[in-house]
């Protein structure tokens, strides 16, 4: 039995993935500050703030002292940057990021308790033209690294949010939430007062592919705000879908936000026979102590990004001798080779290059193939 074991949700990883990931956020990066989002860091662990949630690790502390977590997520430490260091900065302020998240427990479709997390927030915008970028770049980002067959779910919790404003008193509320993210429409109807079934069976009757579906919105035009939420979708996926021809967005308003902080249209990308999401965004207020400011964003999960991406690392690697000239390394180097380099004997060097998994060494300046 070995002696020091990784607890459940994290893992050693000595796979090609690692390289991988590596140059996955290298191009999520480099396309993001092209589009004119500025790269900032955050601190992996924080002051305790209830907006965190409960599935962030606590780190424990003396009896009087503040309380420490390690975070479970970027994008609330963007937003309270953007109070704080970046408070004088002109608005919108267009920030990137990356960075290692942990978690107290995973979920049935991302198990992993530690993973990476790319994104970009545009912070201090009230216009849906925003959401439309932040779509837009994710959805760029995804393809740029091998990914195909993405589909994107639009929803937004104003719709849920009037039903629940309507039984806030309701001794069943948990269930009844329950059962929503189940989509067990039969369930809930037996729950609730009559008077709000057809609002219900509406809200479920918006879930499919949005060409589909958006007429059914319709029917949930009750009210004002209702009314522009609706506004929104339809401008936004149509903006949205000028700029990507054949993307295929579908819109289900029963989806709950277990983050708990987007404040209205939400978008997640998916890939097609892949578990979990491989990124989500939305809009949502940045705010800090009495302010507040519109904002929308996205991130991206690395862990799923891998399991969805079609590029395969293929590494040229070449074994050489340690006396061989730095001019020719650089050569090999430029030639995309991965040089390995050989200390003993050069009658062994293909012997070595075998056992060392190379596909290629170099004998009296001459590359061979294994």
């Amino acid at each position: 039995m070995p002696r020091n074991l990784i607890p459940e949700g994290f893992r050693d990883d000595v796979s090609e993935q690692v390289l991988t990931e590596h140059k996955f956020t290298n191009e999520f990066i480099k396309h993001f500050q092209c589009h004119g989002y500025e790269l900032v860091k955050t601190p992996l662990i924080e002051f305790y703030d209830k907006s965190f949630g409960d599935n962030s690790f606590n780190i424990k502390v003396k009896k009087n002292e503040k309380r420490l977590i390690l975070r479970d997520d970027i994008t609330l430490q963007i937003a309270r940057l953007s109070f704080a260091r970046l408070s004088k900065k002109k608005r919108p302020l267009k920030l990137c990021y990356y960075g290692e998240v942990v978690r107290k427990q995973g979920s049935m479709l991302r198990p992993e308790r530690q993973f990476l997390q790319i994104g970009a927030e545009c912070i201090g915008e009230k216009n849906n033209l925003a959401d439309v970028e932040m779509m837009d770049l994710a959805y760029s980002s995804l393809k740029l690294v091998g990914i195909k067959n993405i589909f994107i779910e639009i929803s937004s919790r104003i719709f849920l949010d009037k039903f629940y404003s309507s039984i806030k008193k309701s001794q069943r509320l948990n269930d009844i939430k329950t059962l929503i993210k189940q989509k067990d429409l039969s369930g809930l109807l037996k729950l609730v007062e009559k008077k709000n079934h057809q609002y219900l069976r509406n809200i479920f009757s918006c879930t499919g592919l949005y060409k589909d579906k958006v007429g059914n919105l319709e029917k949930l035009k009750i009210d004002k705000n209702n009314s522009q939420e609706i506004q929104n979708i339809k401008d936004i996926v149509s903006s949205f879908c000028i700029n990507n021809k054949g993307a295929k967005v579908f819109l289900d308003l029963c989806e709950i936000d277990d983050k708990n902080y987007h404040k209205g249209i939400r978008f997640t990308f998916f890939s097609n026979n892949i578990r979990g999401e491989i990124a989500k965004g939305g809009r949502y207020f940045a705010k800090n102590l009495d302010q507040e400011e519109e904002s929308t964003g996205f991130t991206c999960y690395m862990d799923t990004i891998l399991r969805a991406s079609s590029f395969k690392q293929i590494n040229k690697k070449i074994m050489i001798e340690f006396k061989l000239s730095k001019t020719k390394k650089k050569q090999l180097i430029e030639k995309g080779y991965v040089i390995v380099t050989h200390f003993g004997e050069a009658k062994n060097i293909k012997k070595k290059a075998k056992e060392h998994n190379c596909q290629f060494y170099l004998n009296n300046n001459n590359i061979k193939s294994l």
